[in-house]
């Protein structure tokens, strides 16, 4: 297992319009997700795609996700490489700005625990970056 925390980020956008995004299937897409798959269990979004790794290979990740409006969302890996990984991500309001933090415990089958967490940082840095020009279209 390994800790991950990633904090100080800020999205150009108040905390309803990041809330908005996040809640958008058409808007809220990243690029390191592959063949994507989506349905609901209950109130829970189920999420299913194929995430490259930093040494070029491919995972398969099944989530949960436990959402929170408008405080944030816990994401619960239910299958795959990273089955019992838990984080969870919560924003902070500042005016027209909104913060963001993710914390969370990864687990992963068959990368090290350094690779996870470069692995999951990288994704949650491509996340941001596309979420920051993705809340310009809405």
């Amino acid at each position: 297992m390994v800790f991950i925390m990633d904090e100080g980020s800020t999205f150009n956008g108040p905390l309803d319009k990041v809330w908005k995004l996040a809640q958008s299937e058409t808007e809220h897409k990243h690029s390191f997700q592959k063949n994507v798959k989506t349905s609901m269990e209950g109130e829970r979004p189920i999420m299913s795609f194929d995430a490259q790794t930093p040494n070029g290979g491919w995972v398969k990740q099944t989530l949960k996700m436990t959402m929170f409006p408008p405080v944030g969302f816990t994401l619960e890996y239910m299958d795959g490489d990273f089955v019992g990984s838990k984080l969870m991500q919560y924003y902070i309001p500042k005016g027209n700005k909104t913060g963001v933090t993710v914390v969370g415990e990864i687990v992963s089958k068959s990368l090290s625990p350094d690779m996870a967490k470069k692995m999951v940082l990288k994704n949650l840095e491509t996340a941001f970056n596309e979420d920051q020009q993705n809340l310009k279209k809405l």
